[in-house]
């Protein structure tokens, strides 16, 4: 029988911490007794908790499981989660994440299986040795099923969306469009890209998880192997992407002049502009099409496209006197200054406000 434990805060320390370190997440465990299962945690002896300044660990009483847990949050602004668990019971983690920071990440499994379910996804997600995935699923309900009797090793990264950007650099027109607009802001829909872990992604992550150093040593290690697991993802993401631009079809002359079409649409209205697919069928385009011929035509994706012209218009703006870097920003369509900023100086290498005063 699959009992599920409801969050309260009445559970005992080892709950309550599970709650924060999976922060919306249930657990259900196949038991036959919820009432036996609170009172052995309560009574056993080698169920310890571990926290410090930037870390939390939890090893698990063996009544859930043999492994443990670890949370580690870096100070590029990521939080990296590993985790080395074995069922000996029917076990699923349900999680909705409510939170951008804890929705986007990488993950890689090392050992192990487990079966994972998605809303908006018909299939199952399955996890195997050596696969890897970068998923966003804000305001989506999953779950992950673990195997009975298997020991499953994981590394997590995970990060808002809009800080795995600093990591891209000059490849960034190279993504795929979907990333790039949730990376952006302007996109909430699910997103899960799977990829086989390379060797050089494995080393890192292996040594992630058998870290042999403590304190601010143990903390900068981390984040350089979670930095260079970022850069192998970032590495093999880009090839794919030039694998799949090898296998772009010439468009004919008409839909070049569809594209052409909807470059000026989308460009007329970059303060707020139409989604892919309603630019696409605005000219009788599909969105594949409409992709390719912004790469043809104009060697940068649609995102890409709008991204410049809005930069454009803001240097025009900024120059005026009477309108502040915040009421720029809106009239190239952001609505967060701090995004805009951002953005702003990846493109010209100075923020808006020094561009400001010095023009």
């Amino acid at each position: 029988m699959a009992l599920m434990l409801q969050y309260s805060y009445s559970l005992n320390l080892i709950l309550n911490y599970l709650i924060n370190l999976l922060k919306y997440m249930k657990i259900s465990y196949s038991i036959s007794d919820v009432n036996e299962l609170l009172t052995t945690i309560g009574k056993q002896s080698n169920a310890a908790i571990s926290s410090m300044q930037n870390e939390e660990i939890i090893k698990f009483p063996s009544r859930i499981c043999d492994g443990w847990m670890q949370r580690v949050s870096l100070r590029s602004g990521i939080e990296l989660i590993t985790q080395s668990l074995e069922f000996s019971e029917n076990t699923i983690i349900e999680a909705e994440y409510k939170q951008r920071c804890l929705a986007f990440g990488l993950s890689f499994c090392l050992s192990g299986s487990a079966r994972g379910r998605m809303t908006g996804i018909k299939e199952d997600l399955i996890y195997t040795s050596d696969q890897g995935s970068l998923g966003f699923a804000l305001d989506h309900k999953g779950s992950l099923e673990y195997a009975v009797g298997e020991r499953i090793n994981f590394v997590h990264i995970v990060m808002e969306p809009g800080n795995f950007r600093s990591f891209i650099d000059e490849e960034y027109h190279r993504i795929p469009t979907q990333l790039q607009q949730i990376i952006e802001g302007a996109d909430t829909s699910l997103y899960i890209d799977n990829y086989i872990i390379t060797p050089a992604m494995r080393m890192a992550a292996q040594q992630i998880l058998n870290c042999p150093y403590q304190g601010l040593t143990k903390r900068l290690f981390l984040e350089s192997k979670a930095i260079e697991l970022i850069a192998y993802y970032v590495n093999e993401l880009t090839q794919k992407s030039e694998e799949n631009q090898k296998n772009y079809t010439k468009l004919k002359d008409d839909d070049i002049a569809r594209v052409q079409v909807a470059k000026q649409i989308l460009l007329n209205n970059y303060q707020n502009p139409p989604s892919l697919l309603n630019l696409a069928k605005s000219v009788g385009l599909n969105d594949y099409k409409l992709k390719i011929g912004f790469r043809q035509c104009f060697n940068t994706t649609v995102f890409g496209c709008l991204h410049d012209y809005r930069m454009q218009q803001a240097t025009e703006l900024l120059k005026i006197n009477t309108l502040n870097v915040t009421e720029v920003a809106r009239a190239v369509g952001y609505t967060s200054e701090t995004s805009f900023s951002a953005a702003f100086r990846k493109k010209f290498g100075i923020p808006p406000s020094i561009y400001k005063a010095c023009n």
